[in-house]
């Protein structure tokens, strides 16, 4: 129980995410070390160039170096810059003539390695306003770059050279570059331990709580996933993760909405392949039995007998036509390859015309079929062929379950200035109050009659749903059933 626990306060997917932000934090801690370090460095250098700036100037003043054709005087220099070399060891100090060739120099150890400097950066640094950071060359290490500071040397106005004061010898850059370097690594590493230790505290605990709640998730989706579909999320608070898990259970129920319709018509399907296979056999058998008996006992059978045989065959195939044709026309229709093709016509005339074509075989019978309709009754907005099979499916149904003696009853009347209500009511057996919920569903006969299919209202409650109405049935037990539907009627533009 602790180590169920455990995984979900701290999930793998919580170390994953973890790792990810340290190794991110790392990476900037080092990169904020370097930047802090390098800024220092500069701000270091800046700060040296801007207090000495006018070293060379102010030593200018003081020695006054004195040219006779390009030719220091070095004796009446040596004191004056041996002088400032002892008040500032870090300085070297260089006269240069006015190409930047190297007079005379005051260097350590007299390791200079360059005759002349480039003269641009000097040439920068006199014409600096913004007291910009300005690297000049090195005399003793050609190739690097160190800041400095120069005055022009001018005689009756004319420049006879340059004082270039290299700011930081090597052996100062090293010891500073060692001290600076120590004490802010040192300063850098310790405020960055600091900050990497608070942010770790606060990303992780961040992290956690984040990943706390997409545990709730995970957990119910993989509930879900493992059959459980009545698994839902549960939703504490408004915020995203909430709308995650919202979003989550709205699709669930879609899906298990789905799920139980696809088994209600996997079960359908069970159920129609069963009917249909207990419906055709009847008839086939019946059709293959009376024809192998014609073969069998061809010349043996007089014309009677022959004559019967082949009215079964012939009822049996016309039975088995019917079955086919409704089976093929409900699956039209629930499978919506059925189309309305809506279009207005006079339901007067339509229910007279399929009443008279019933009247022969209801006469046989000796059942009476009856119209009623009421005077102006409006033309209808309906797919004309669907209602006539409508009308057909209700009167045949009616038939079957008349007796010599009853009567069918067609009844239209204006409901309603918008919709005109057709009515079909029998004196029939009429329907059971057990059987009345399911005489709409598919192959449900009841105990009613034997012969019929159990499509025919199937597929009239399916044409009236493709109109956007219902169709309503009251029956009583030996007094009769009357259904009724209602069609809009048909605006004139």
């Amino acid at each position: 129980m602790m180590k169920t626990n455990r995984s979900k306060l701290f999930s793998s997917f919580y170390w994953k995410v973890a790792a990810i932000f340290l190794i991110v934090l790392i990476v900037f801690a080092s990169i904020a070390l370097y930047i802090f370090v390098r800024a220092a460095r500069n701000y270091s250098i800046e700060v040296n160039q801007k207090l000495n700036k006018e070293l060379a100037s102010n030593m200018l003043e003081t020695i006054k170096p004195d040219f006779k054709n390009g030719i220091v005087n070095q004796e009446a220099l040596a004191d004056i810059m041996h002088s400032m070399m002892v008040v500032n060891p870090s300085v070297e100090v260089y006269i240069l003539n006015p190409d930047g060739v190297i007079l005379s120099y005051v260097a350590p150890e007299k390791v200079v390695k360059l005759a002349k400097v480039s003269l641009d950066p000097i040439r920068r640094f006199l014409n600096d306003k913004d007291h910009n950071i300005v690297y000049g060359d090195d005399p003793r290490n050609p190739g690097e770059k160190k800041i400095f500071s120069a005055a022009e040397v001018t005689e009756a106005g004319n420049l006879t050279g340059y004082i270039y004061i290299v700011l930081a010898s090597q052996e100062y850059v090293s010891a500073s570059h060692m001290v600076l370097g120590s004490y802010i690594l040192g300063l850098s590493i310790k405020s960055i331990i600091v900050i990497l230790l608070v942010s770790a505290l606060v990303g992780l605990v961040a992290i956690w709580y984040i990943t706390k709640e997409l545990n709730h998730i995970i957990h119910g989706i993989k509930l879900f996933k493992l059959g459980n579909l009545g698994s839902r999320i549960p939703i504490k608070k408004n915020n995203e993760f909430d709308r995650i898990a919202l979003v989550f259970n709205e699709m669930a129920g879609t899906i298990e909405q789905n799920i139980k319709e696809l088994r209600g018509i996997d079960e359908f399907r069970k159920e129609l392949i069963s009917n249909i296979s207990h419906d055709l056999r009847t008839p086939v058998a019946s059709i293959q039995g009376y024809a192998e008996t014609l073969l069998l006992k061809a010349g043996k059978l007089d014309a009677g007998q022959q004559q019967k045989y082949a009215n079964i065959i012939y009822k049996s195939s016309e039975k088995l036509k019917i079955l086919v044709d409704e089976l093929f026309e409900l699956s039209k229709l629930e499978s919506n390859q059925v189309k309305l093709k809506t279009e207005p016509f006079s339901i007067a005339e339509l229910v007279s015309d399929v009443a008279n074509k019933y009247r022969i075989i209801s006469q046989k019978k000796g059942i009476s079929i009856n119209t009623f309709i009421s005077n102006d009754i409006p033309a209808v907005e309906a797919d004309i062929s669907l209602i006539d099979r409508v009308l057909q499916n209700l009167i045949d149904n009616a038939i079957k379950f008349c007796k010599e003696g009853d009567y069918i009853n067609l009844e239209i009347q204006l409901s309603s200035p918008e919709s005109v209500k057709i009515s079909i009511a029998d004196s029939g057996v009429g329907i059971s109050n057990d059987d009345l919920p399911y005489i709409f569903e598919r192959y449900f006969t009841g105990k009613r009659h034997n012969e019929s299919t159990g499509l025919g209202l199937a597929i009239v409650k399916k044409i009236i749903d493709l109109h956007h109405s219902e169709i309503h049935v009251m029956s009583q037990p030996g007094k009769g059933t009357t259904f009724t539907f209602q069609l809009p009627v048909s605006v004139v533009a």
